[in-house]
């Protein structure tokens, strides 16, 4: 790829999943040129990277706009997450290797650093984004598989555009996630295949907007 489409992907990515634009916003071709610096060419071409991924949809004679998802949809991706992510971490407690528990407990430490912090919203949800999606990544890797990284990679980072939006930060629940982080790499560093699997299955699951947990708990009305 041209090192300015490169460019203009990366950059027009990290403006929709930093939350620079918002779900539904319509994003303009000369104005994105204009502001990463490069082509509309080049613009147009990561868009159509972008749309791919889900982060954007594109509208005939209306344009690009950054992707909205229902809560229905956001349920749906954390329950394939927790699917592929929890076969990717069995395997990975088969085939990882140590150097992948320490990078793991890195990013674990990162998010206990934030806590710590005094930081704004923005800056404590871009960080917490940042070191929570490489926790994944390296999960992901350690797996061994290239196919269930490509497979989870957007559903990682998908929901995280509408949860900023909608639920964050009163709603994500960061010190417990993080102490279920460090419950897998236990997991892991035991070569626990099974264990593994079903702590990042409750870890994906309890990490969905508190409305979808509260409806899937809510008793079925009888006829």
């Amino acid at each position: 790829m041209p090192r300015a489409s490169s460019l203009a992907y990366d950059t027009v990515r990290q403006f929709i999943l930093g939350g620079s634009f918002l779900p539904g916003e319509r994003l303009v071709e000369e104005d994105l040129a204009h502001r990463v610096g490069v082509s509309r060419t080049s613009i147009r071409d990561s868009l159509r990277r972008l749309a791919g991924e889900g982060l954007v949809r594109t509208e005939a004679n209306r344009g690009t706009f950054v992707a909205e998802m229902s809560s229905e949809e956001i349920d749906e991706i954390f329950q394939l997450r927790a699917v592929l992510e929890g076969h990717a971490t069995a395997l990975a407690a088969i085939n990882g290797k140590p150097e992948h528990w320490d990078l793991l407990s890195q990013k674990a430490d990162e998010i206990d650093a934030l806590l710590g912090q005094d930081l704004d919203p923005q800056a404590f949800f871009l960080g917490f984004q940042d070191s929570n999606t490489a926790f994944h990544a390296i999960l992901l890797q350690a797996s061994g598989s290239k196919r269930l990284q490509a497979l989870t990679k957007s559903l990682i980072e998908l929901p995280l555009v509408t949860m900023k939006q909608h639920n964050w930060p009163g709603e994500v629940k960061v010190r417990r996630s993080n102490e279920q982080h460090r419950e897998i790499i236990s997991a892991l560093r035991a070569r626990d295949p099974l264990l593994a699997r079903l702590h990042v299955q409750a870890h994906i699951i309890h990490a969905r907007p508190k409305a979808m947990i509260e409806r899937a708990l809510a008793p079925v009305a009888l006829l």
